[in-house]
């Protein structure tokens, strides 16, 4: 049987931090990137939108990384 190993309220990055999937990443088992929100740190294979994007490059990758975790999550939930 599964059994949860947070109860209660935990925040999201802690429990991705210590997590076997993170990791597997540090240690480079995987190729690819993870997008995650401003609530995540910035890692090489965890990306985080800019904090206070300036104009030009940092805001339209903060677009891009917005437009993605939104299509990601739908295709989720659709799931």
């Amino acid at each position: 049987m599964w059994k949860a190993k947070w109860p209660g309220s935990v925040h999201d990055a802690r429990i991705y931090r210590e997590s076997n999937l993170s990791n597997r990443l540090q240690r480079g088992e995987f190729d690819g990137l993870l997008l995650g929100d401003r609530g995540y740190p910035c890692q090489p294979r965890l990306l985080t939108p800019y904090p206070d994007p300036e104009p030009g490059p940092q805001q339209n990758f903060n677009r891009a990384h917005c437009r993605t975790r939104a299509r990601v999550e739908m295709t989720i939930g659709l799931l």
